[in-house]
């Protein structure tokens, strides 16, 4: 797998995230429709619920997450650069034997 990614391969796996978001928010409505209740009502009773204090703790849990994924993605890239083995030109001259 390349190291550097291209804007193209950036794009897609930002919209496959993206999907996958989606997806999730979906079964989340699935999931509130079958207990019988409006997603949206839901979605605007836990809004309101939200304190500044709770506000700020999710945005600090969100930033240590993130932090540790952008941690993680570093460790792999060293993990790769160290792991690539040195390219030799290809297969070795052959010799004549005498």
């Amino acid at each position: 797998m390349s190291q550097h990614k291209t804007s193209e391969q950036i794009h897609a796996d930002a919209e496959r995230a993206l999907d996958d978001a989606r997806r999730a928010l979906e079964r989340s409505d699935e999931f509130y429709r079958d207990q019988g209740l409006d997603p949206e009502k839901v979605r605007a009773v836990s809004a309101d619920r939200l304190g500044p204090k709770e506000r700020e703790e999710a945005e600090a849990l969100f930033r240590q997450d993130l932090e540790a994924v952008e941690n993680e993605v570093a460790q792999e890239l060293a993990r790769q650069s160290f792991a690539a083995p040195a390219s030799s030109g290809g297969m070795k001259k052959m010799r004549p034997m005498v």
